[in-house]
């Protein structure tokens, strides 16, 4: 499965540059860079435990306003997905429009992530870019001046929006592996909400399984390590020192 590395532009920040992972529920990596291209290589450094960098997707995100964040993938499909950035940017010039969206639920990281998206994408390489916390928008170009969006969220912050909900991803034959974005947009109109599919229920664990284990103590620790490294990191303006964090968190 490919992993997801996002590069946000943060023009109000002193170091532009904001390098992380889209998280699902884990310990997601963050850099800070002064240049593209230098958070690309702490990127690399700090998350080389997590996979070949030859299986990473990256991405661009820059802001469109009102805490909506455009987010590009740079593929082999880049002039495609420049021309349906363009064609978004021209949809979202409407400022009804953009203020509904910023309404939505915010990601881990802050705002809401719009991804551009061009025919044949699979439904699983959007659904690997959320973090199943807040509103993730799927953005498509159906002529030079219309979009298509859908707003892709959990059902418990279905309430938050003011948005038809379309139905869940599995009611609307969106989780065979084989789905693509042309199989989504036949599947629903522009404006809607789809609603990411509950996953299996995870088996509980026994209330007694730490007795038996040796190493609970050891892991207790590791953890206490791990969590002052990560409240380092919040605090630490040097980006040299934050890569330096981030390799000794991740090797814990």
């Amino acid at each position: 499965m490919a992993r997801h590395v996002v590069y946000r532009c943060e023009l109000d920040h002193q170091v532009r540059w904001r390098g992380y992972t889209p998280c699902d529920g884990g310990i997601s990596v963050h850099v800070r860079a002064p240049s593209l291209g230098q958070a690309q290589q702490l990127m690399a450094a700090v998350a080389v435990g997590d996979g070949k960098r030859s299986d990473w997707v990256e991405h661009t995100e820059h802001t469109a306003g009102d805490g909506l964040w455009v987010r590009e993938a740079l593929d082999e499909r880049v002039l495609d997905r420049e021309h349906a950035t363009r064609v978004l940017m021209e949809a979202l010039a409407d400022q009804r429009l953009r203020a509904r969206l910023a309404t939505l639920p915010a990601c881990r990281v802050g705002g809401v992530p719009v991804v551009v998206c061009v025919p044949g994408d699979a439904v699983d390489w959007v659904l690997g870019q959320h973090d199943r916390h807040g509103a993730l928008i799927v953005a498509a170009a159906v002529t030079n001046h219309h979009a298509w969006w859908n707003v892709l969220l959990p059902a418990d912050r279905a309430a938050e929006t003011d948005l038809s909900v379309a139905g869940r991803l599995d009611e609307i034959g969106l989780t065979d592996p084989e789905a693509t974005l042309d199989d989504w947009m036949a599947a629903t109109d522009c404006a809607g909400l789809v609603l990411l599919t509950p996953r299996p229920a995870q088996a509980t664990p026994l209330e007694d399984a730490t007795e038996d284990d040796p190493f609970a103590g050891c892991h207790a620790e590791v953890q206490k390590l791990h969590d002052r490294l990560l409240t380092e990191l919040e605090t630490t303006s040097d980006p040299l020192r934050e890569a330096e964090l981030r390799t000794r968190a991740h090797e814990l």
